[in-house]
């Protein structure tokens, strides 16, 4: 019975650790945000350190194909900010689509639309 005991304390204790993924918690333009100027970049902000070989985004625009292919990279002072360097767009809606692998190795992936006025 006391080994049960420890193998359950064991679990709980860990299992943060064994379920973690790495989930945005802010971004810049904001999650459907509509916004006046067009911005140098977008920027996704992450709850924990993300893998950069295994962690992209890219911005489709209004006319549902990729802005203009720029590679997005992990910034090197800030492990959890994902960025993606951007020319001048056009006004419209623009989607970004997100894939990033925590450094745990869980796999997440998400989107949202901002409006360029």
């Amino acid at each position: 019975m006391k080994r049960l005991l420890w193998v359950l304390l064991l679990i709980v204790a860990f299992a943060p650790r064994l379920w973690a993924h790495a989930f945005p918690t802010r971004s810049e333009p904001k999650v459907g945000s509509e916004i006046n100027a067009p911005p140098a970049s977008v920027k996704i902000w992450f709850d924990g350190e993300i893998e950069p070989a295994f962690s992209s985004m890219q911005l489709i625009g209004p006319n549902g194909k990729e802005v203009a292919p720029v590679e997005s990279k992990v910034d090197q002072k800030d492990p959890a900010l994902l960025t993606l360097s951007l020319p001048k767009i056009e006004p419209g809606k623009y989607q970004v689509k997100w894939e990033v692998v925590a450094k745990d190795g869980h796999r997440t992936e998400g989107d949202f639309t901002f409006k360029l006025k």
